[in-house]
């Protein structure tokens, strides 16, 4: 590229979908004026383009992880040690927070993530149930996904709250097909009571969930008609993994699987039904012996599980996706063989895995750090926190183009809370991001910090009144190195390049300027858009 070539995001968000713009990105800079202490007068979208172009976020081949990952020897440190847990065992942290676990230091920070029952939730409990109120008409005001996004804002409990959105990423149901949100909600709220209980006590409950039986067609699964889709995913996609079983085992588990019926009952609205529990039929039941991984027996559901979760495959399997959800993905087998020793001498309890895994040194490695590329959860949930944005989680639902329908701009990242793309879940990682979803990122942030710093801002679709600097940042405004000093240790570790920290600076016109209220918008755009902010 010649040094006088324009540069513009489209170098790492190509033009968006759907005619959308981000307000923040439509100034042009030259590449000379960015890259030779040109950035205050290039504003924002200089900014944005001098930290993408230098830390190559998008490569040929997908995102390039190692050149944004900067100074990986940094996790030594306990107070990123810190940090990286919060970011892994929840959603980030709000400054309050982030000032209370740097405090308490790391081992006390991981007992008390553990010991969560011993918290008082009630404050999320009440954002989740604010988020569903009615509206006039009696119709719900969003869809339980903007609950959901509320909680994991406002919960003290983060680790149940991840772990949760861990099973509902294994352990699929998509309420495009199940039809019914209270049936959804119970299955969610199942998984977050049993959130790091043992495996065979999980996937003995959702066996017999309303919304999963109905989802994998275990409801009017007969003994002349044994319906083999829930017995197939629970072992080659919840318990087995592929190649660990064999089609007479997909069989004669779905004969153990018969009998059983939900009942419906017709709601408010029309083509509404409320799944009610399941009930069982012994007359439509195969009661007949199964032999099933070597074992005979008249096996019913809780049998099967038992077998399944007995297999050595199956520790591995688990283990491995808690790995991969924790640590880093694609694990070796001596990667696991701490874990999935832990697992099998604590009756396959997964809270002796995910404390095994917190307290190892593996967790705090190099090779683990910025490993990860956030979920579109954890992205926008992280980005609410560090700016103490929880009370605006159902404004920014319908932000930068989202309809809560869809799952809100959460949805428009690529990731609708209760609708997975398919049996399998999310991919994950690496899939996250690409021109369209990144673009919904940067929206989103945009949206977050209150819109355009520009002179003319562009006003969005729907906009709530503009907010001070302070309701959008959750800060007071102050010189840049003030601001810095706020945000980069809260969101970034304060672990960024020499250069990128200079691209910041720049764009503020120097440390000690006395920041406008856009500029401090601005700052904290560019902290939240950064290439590190999206890796965990």
């Amino acid at each position: 590229m010649a040094p006088d070539d324009e540069v513009t995001t489209t170098q790492a968000t190509p033009t968006p979908p759907n005619g959308a713009s981000s307000s923040l990105l439509r100034t042009r800079a030259s590449r000379r004026a960015v890259l030779a202490g040109g950035v205050a007068a290039a504003g924002v979208a200089g900014a944005y383009a001098a930290m993408g172009d230098r830390l190559h976020l998008f490569g040929d081949d997908g995102p390039q992880l190692e050149a944004v990952r900067s100074d990986t020897s940094a996790i030594n440190k306990e107070s990123v040690k810190i940090n990286h847990l919060l970011r892994r065992a929840g959603f980030g942290v709000t400054k309050d927070e982030y000032d209370h676990y740097q405090q308490i230091g790391l081992k006390t920070t991981i007992e008390e993530l553990l010991a969560y029952n011993a918290v008082d939730d009630s404050e999320a409990e009440k954002a989740e149930a604010a988020a569903n109120t009615p509206q006039p008409n009696g119709q719900p005001r969003y869809l339980p996904t903007t609950a959901w996004l509320a909680r994991m804002a406002t919960t003290k409990r983060p680790l149940q709250e991840k772990m949760t959105l861990f099973w509902h990423g294994l352990l699929t149901s998509q309420i495009s097909v199940v039809r019914d949100q209270g049936a959804m909600l119970t299955q969610i709220d199942f998984y977050r009571q049993h959130a790091l209980d043992s495996f065979p006590v999980i996937l003995k409950g959702v066996s017999k969930d309303p919304a999963m039986m109905v989802y994998l067609n275990l409801d009017n699964s007969t003994r002349t008609a044994p319906n083999e889709n829930y017995a197939r995913e629970l072992m080659e996609l919840f318990a087995l993994g592929v190649g660990n079983f064999s089609e007479k085992d997909v069989r004669e588990a779905a004969r153990a699987f018969t009998g059983w019926q939900i009942p419906r009952e017709r709601g408010p609205n029309p083509g509404q039904f409320d799944l009610k529990d399941p009930v069982y039929r012994p007359q439509r039941a195969d009661l007949g012996m199964k032999t099933f991984f070597g074992k005979t027996g008249n096996f019913g559901p809780d049998e099967i599980v038992d077998i399944i979760v007995d297999q050595p495959a199956s520790a591995k399997y688990i283990v491995g996706r808690l790995f991969s959800f924790f640590v880093y993905p694609n694990p070796s087998d001596a990667d696991l063989k701490p874990f999935t020793d832990a697992y099998n001498a604590n009756n396959k309890s997964i809270r002796s895995v995910v404390e095994a895994m917190f307290k190892s040194d593996v967790f705090y490695s190099p090779k683990a750090y910025r490993a990860i590329v956030k979920s579109p959860v954890e992205f926008s949930v992280g980005a609410i926190k560090a700016v103490n944005g929880q009370q605006r989680v159902n404004e920014l639902t319908n932000a930068a183009g989202g309809q809560a329908r869809l799952g809100g701009a959460v949805g428009l990242m690529g990731q609708t809370l209760l609708e997975p793309p398919n049996v399998a879940g999310w991919p994950g990682n690496g899939t996250w991001l690409n021109a369209s979803t990144m673009f919904a990122r940067l929206n989103f942030v945009n949206a977050l910090t209150g819109g355009s710093p520009q002179n003319t801002p562009r006003q969005r679709p729907n906009a709530p009144p503009a907010a001070s600097a302070s309701a959008t940042t959750g800060f007071d405004t102050g010189t840049a190195s003030q601001a810095l000093a706020h945000f980069l240790p809260l969101a970034l570790d304060d672990n960024i390049s020499p250069e990128t920290r200079q691209v910041l600076l720049d764009y503020a016109g120097g440390p000690d300027v006395q920041l406008s209220a856009d500029q401090l918008r601005g700052l904290v755009y560019l902290v939240l858009a950064s290439p590190q902010f999206h890796l965990s």
